[in-house]
């Protein structure tokens, strides 16, 4: 119980650097290129994070249950 927790926490911390990431490096996209790989950055920031939050709700859900 407790490693999915620490699982889906690291999730969302990583997605949150992903994001981070994005915005430092692609503020200013200027080729398809750059919209590109900001497009793919993002949906796996966002995936992963969605991800996170499923695991931390299913976890909430069944520590409530025992």
């Amino acid at each position: 119980m407790l490693k999915k927790i620490k699982t889906s926490v690291f999730l969302i911390i990583l997605s949150e650097i992903l994001y981070w990431i994005l915005n430092y490096l692609f503020s200013n996209n200027n080729s398809n290129f750059g919209d590109f790989t900001s497009g793919v950055l993002l949906g796996i920031s966002v995936g992963i994070k969605l991800i996170g939050i499923i695991l931390l709700l299913v976890c909430i859900v069944k520590y409530k249950d025992e």
